[in-house]
């Protein structure tokens, strides 16, 4: 239940983040994917809902799906960035100090 969470959370931030990117179309998919990810949610626990079953459940597994997507994107990214920076080797810095 908890990763569960931990991803609604992130898919909630999704948009944003797709936004930055410019991805504007997935940006948008995403926002009503989550309105319905939620409403599923809350279903649940609650007796409110929005939207009919077979929609918030198709809702709620799309926007979870576009949000591993996003997190791939986001780490694909953060990877790359580590890659091109040049990081100091501290190991051999002390080394060098220390002769």
């Amino acid at each position: 239940m908890d990763v569960l969470l931990l991803f609604m959370v992130f898919a909630t931030i999704c948009p944003l983040f797709f936004a930055k990117r410019g991805m504007w179309t997935l940006s948008l998919l995403q926002g009503a994917l989550m309105l319905g990810m939620w409403d599923y949610f809350l279903s649940h626990f609650t007796s409110m809902t929005l939207l009919n079953a077979p929609t918030s459940i198709i809702a709620f597994y799309g926007s979870l799906l576009l949000a591993d997507i996003a997190l791939i994107m986001f780490l694909i990214r953060f990877f790359k960035e580590i890659d091109t920076k040049k990081l100091p080797s501290f190991r051999s810095d002390l080394r060098s100090e220390t002769e």
